[in-house]
């Protein structure tokens, strides 16, 4: 039971840099976001946490997949498979938000006033 929790762990900590990442890409590249998400600390600290937690979640993973039992392997590798495509299509939401609103003809009046 431990292995499948360290997969479900790894795949965790690896989205969630991943998501946290696409976030605050999306926050600071959009002309209508609030001064806090512009500046150099937002950028800093979102870095800090995203490549942190990505080797976590990553030693995790492979730890998991290393030492498999036939559990980890019915439940953890199924989740692992279905998170990707999920945490894949949140991101590219979160991405896309920035550079929407910085292309749309209102984000480009803002960015200019």
């Amino acid at each position: 039971m431990e292995i499948i929790m360290q997969i479900l762990v790894g795949i965790a900590g690896l989205s969630l840099a991943v998501l946290i990442y696409a976030w605050a890409y999306g926050r600071a590249h959009d002309p209508a976001a609030p001064a806090w998400a512009r500046g150099q600390l937002f950028a800093s600290v979102a870095s800090l946490v995203a490549t942190s937690l990505a080797p976590i979640g990553a030693g995790y993973l492979t730890a998991g997949l290393l030492w498999p039992d036939g559990l980890s392997l019915v439940w953890g590798l199924p989740v692992a498979i279905g998170a990707v495509p999920v945490v894949w299509v949140f991101s590219l939401r979160l991405l896309r938000r920035g550079r929407d609103r910085a292309q749309s003809p209102t984000g480009l009046a803002r960015a200019m006033a």
